[in-house]
C-alpha cells in the first residue's frame, strides 16, 4: 500500500522538531512526562513519512493540489469581444 504524502515540507520538518524534543524530555526528566514524551514518537512518525492520518480524515490538501470547490468555468463565445472600458 502506498501512501500519498500530505503534509507541506516545513512542517514535516517542525513535527520532527518538537517531536525530537518532546521525546527528549523522557531521558532527562521521565517521572512527570512519561505519558506525554511518547507523543514525540508520533510526531516523529508522521515527520518521517509526510502522512499525517488526521489531514486525510479532514480532506486536508496541499496548496498545489486543487480544491474540489474549486469551478472554473467561461462564459464567453466566439462571437464576443472584451468590454471597451469607459
Amino acid at each position: 500500500m502506498w501512501i500519498r504524502p500530505n503534509m507541506q515540507p516545513i512542517e514535516r520538518w517542525l513535527r520532527l522538531y518538537f517531536g525530537v524534543i518532546l521525546f527528549a524530555i523522557y531521558f532527562f526528566n521521565p517521572f512527570p512526562y512519561k505519558e506525554w514524551t511518547f507523543s514525540g514518537l508520533l510526531l516523529i512518525a508522521t515527520a518521517a513519512t509526510g502522512y499525517c492520518p488526521i489531514y486525510s480524515f479532514l480532506r486536508r490538501r496541499k496548496k498545489d493540489q486543487p480544491s474540489v470547490s474549486t469551478i472554473t468555468t467561461s462564459t464567453r463565445t466566439e462571437g464576443d469581444t472584451e468590454p471597451s472600458p469607459r
